[in-house]
């Protein structure tokens, strides 16, 4: 806990799950940043963290900073234990692990997959009549067919898994909404014994079956297997849908977007930029393992830090214009899927779905215009539509 005399600032303005708050973040992220790139924050009971030099150098640190709460005496439920959460060296076995059977099937059959799914799913909405929601309808149903298809398993119960999904997306919040916690760790748990029944059935081929292989040769825990395969597979559907609805909301917004170059420099660029404004995931924590200080404050071991990744992704100093989409940026540095040992495991095929979609829809022609106002979830980590209605009109319809 920080003290009267090194707290840069108590309290301020921003409260998470506010309504103006999950409505547009951003303003409320700069004014943040503008009176301190780390500051001490009362209701969030943790450093804040919104400098992008800041937010790099806690990342890369898995020596100074933890993921894993456990190295500073906290209690973590066992269900909360994986390759998200363990650090170096537990976490080396895992993630190898996942990289490993991530590489098992050849880039171009994943594209190939991906854009067949995308296409049939946009093809869908185009004969939809009248008002159609592009978050139930293309956003969700092409992640959770994307990444289901990935790990070569049939897509789960739409009810159920969608409840559990939600949980574990809700209880993110549990800091600010304590009551979130428990249905979170319960879900975690049902999804987990969803996946390893999946590993005990999976053949050899794919990514299952590859993680299942390389299971036998390492020393990965059963329940750290699960657990991380769980959380792959919930990143791929909540992480990814999340992105591509906020990405079609600024494309509904801006069509021109679409408009400009198809060439391969160019969509590189787009799909950076895209990533960076939009990017779901709003923040992660790290635990202060020993005494340091980031930037210019020091913070003391088991203080919390809340790194605001889409603040940091949004710093002047690292990106001059930063809310404009602008194709002549350097590419490579925002911070949307972290950096360090625990950057996303699911970054490139994340990437790939989104290439795919604007190819998509590039080749479609479709028209997706705005039929009402977009609303978002009542979240703060990771940051999502709740609908996103458009009417649809076919390149050979009027109006």
């Amino acid at each position: 806990m920080a003290d009267e005399a090194t707290a840069a600032v108590r309290e301020s303005s921003y409260e998470p799950l506010a309504p103006p708050v999950i409505a547009d973040p951003y303003p409320f992220y700069r004014k943040l940043r503008e009176t301190n790139t780390v500051q001490w924050h009362g209701v969030l009971d943790s450093w804040v963290v919104t400098g992008y030099a800041e937010c790099r150098q806690v990342l890369g640190d898995t020596t100074d900073f933890g993921s894993d709460f456990r190295r500073v005496g906290v209690d973590i439920p066992d269900t909360q234990l994986s390759v998200q959460s363990l650090d170096p060296p537990e976490h080396g076995a895992i993630r190898h692990l996942l990289v490993s059977a991530l590489h098992e099937q050849p880039l171009d059959t994943v594209r190939q997959q991906v854009a067949t799914i995308a296409t049939r799913q946009l093809a869908e909405l185009a004969g939809q009549a009248g008002t159609v929601d592009l978050v139930s309808h293309f956003a969700r149903p092409v992640a959770l067919r994307t990444i289901t298809a990935f790990l070569g398993v049939p897509p789960p119960d739409g009810a159920q898994f969608e409840q559990w999904s939600n949980a574990i997306v809700r209880s993110m919040d549990a800091g600010l909404e304590p009551a979130r916690a428990e249905p979170g760790n319960h879900a975690r748990a049902e999804l987990s014994r969803l996946v390893a029944g999946w590993l005990s059935d999976a053949d050899e081929r794919g990514f299952l079956g590859a993680a299942r292989r390389a299971a036998r040769t390492q020393d990965v825990p059963a329940a750290v297997l699960a657990n991380s395969l769980r959380a792959v597979l919930h990143a791929g559907y909540e992480s990814v849908s999340r992105l591509l609805g906020a990405v079609l909301a600024r494309l509904v917004r801006h069509p021109e977007l679409l408009t400009g170059p198809a060439d391969p420099h160019a969509t590189d660029a787009l799909l950076d930029e895209l990533i960076r404004l939009d990017g779901p995931v709003q923040a992660d924590a790290r635990v202060c393992v020993r005494d340091s200080t980031v930037g210019d404050q020091v913070v003391r071991r088991g203080d919390v830090l809340v790194l605001f990744l889409a603040a940091a992704n949004r710093d002047p100093a690292v990106f001059p214009d930063p809310d404009a989409v602008r194709l002549d940026r350097r590419r490579g540095l925002h911070l949307a899927f972290g950096r360090g040992a625990h950057a996303c495991l699911g970054a490139g095929l994340a990437t790939l779905q989104l290439r795919e979609v604007l190819v998509a829809l590039r080749a479609g022609g479709q028209r997706l215009t705005p039929a009402g106002p977009a609303t978002y979830e009542p979240t703060a980590t990771l940051r999502g539509l709740a609908e996103l209605p458009v009417s649809v009109r076919r390149p050979d319809q009027p109006g």
